[in-house]
């Protein structure tokens, strides 16, 4: 019995300190909120940080995504860095007035990030970019390639597109993959052991987590047992802000001109699944003619390789921020 009662209240114990760790996340991100009016006055970024060491900037997902989901994907280097986390124009925290949502742009984007770059005094950028925000820090590093120390890209956009491969074909290919996973088999599988297969007689909160299931976690993520672990959706996406940087993107790029003036060491973390770019495979040419540019590929994982595999994505990035 006093064995039981010693391992009762060791998991008590470690139930408290998880929960005292989560609470100490959001206590310091409150804590350390700014914010950064944007050149042209049209918006105030909202900027907060989490974690100790050297500077790392984080460019969340979308376009119109908030930060909050990638909170997960690096909370277990905290003690490795220090992260900044913002809401890019035009997203939930860095609100602009609807009349101006039309005007949004990917390269607005890109010099609201070098106002951010001179507003923290950093001389050169680390960059940690996921989905879209892998495509903010190439653009960035494209424009501004003196400015940028290194990257870690996760989820990762192509480095580069032209002629042969426009922009529009690899979007198609991106929507077809993209449906594939959300009509898996594994999909129905998951609503079916959480008793949400069946639309009729759903409660509210049920037809929520349902719509959690089918139109987020199905294509982001591959293990759906952990499908609560997902965040984001809803009030967290702007959907006109999506549209408007979204039709901005050039119809060709081409990350190669700012390796070749000035090559920084730049590592790719991506999901064999993913839907973006399974196994990173837009990358083979770049690897081959920049060896300081490394693909990590990660077994059974989707766009969020930190909610399949939670302690591989962490090494991953500790590895990244520490080369």
């Amino acid at each position: 019995m006093k064995v039981l009662c010693t391992i009762l209240a060791g998991l008590l114990c470690f139930t408290d300190f998880i929960q005292a760790q989560k609470s100490a996340i959001f206590d310091e991100i409150q804590e350390n909120v700014w914010y950064l009016p944007t050149a042209d006055q049209q918006a105030r970024l909202y900027l907060t940080q989490l974690g100790k060491g050297d500077t790392v900037v984080c460019l969340h997902g979308g376009p119109g995504n908030n930060f909050n989901y990638l909170i997960d994907a690096i909370k277990d280097n905290a003690d490795n860095a220090l992260f900044i986390l913002f809401d890019q124009r035009g997203s939930l925290y860095s609100p602009v007035a609807d009349s101006l949502i039309s005007q949004l742009t990917l390269d607005k984007l890109v010099d609201d990030l070098e106002a951010l770059r001179e507003a923290t005094n950093q001389q050169k950028l680390t960059l940690f970019g996921h989905s879209f925000g892998t495509l903010l820090a190439i653009s960035y590093y494209i424009k501004y390639p003196a400015n940028v120390d290194k990257m870690i890209l996760t989820a990762t956009m192509p480095p580069f597109i032209n002629k042969e491969k426009p922009f529009a074909q690899v979007l198609k290919e991106i929507h077809a993959r993209t449906k594939a996973l959300r009509t898996r088999p594994q999909v129905d599988e998951i609503l079916k052991e959480e008793g949400l297969y069946d639309e009729k007689n759903l409660s509210p909160k049920q037809q929520s987590d349902r719509s959690k299931i089918t139109r987020l976690a199905s294509f982001n993520m591959i293990d759906l047992k952990r499908w609560r672990t997902f965040k984001g959706g809803g009030v967290y996406y702007n959907g006109l802000v999506d549209g408007a940087i979204g039709s901005s993107i050039p119809a060709q790029y081409d990350i190669q001109s700012a390796l070749k003036t000035n090559p920084i060491p730049i590592t790719i973390i991506q999901g064999e699944e993913d839907y973006i770019d399974p196994g990173a495979s837009y990358w083979t040419d770049i690897v081959a003619n920049y060896p300081a540019v490394r693909i990590a590929t990660v077994a059974k994982s989707g766009h969020y390789i930190w909610l399949d595999k939670p302690k591989e994505f962490a090494e991953l990035l500790s590895k990244s921020l520490n080369n």
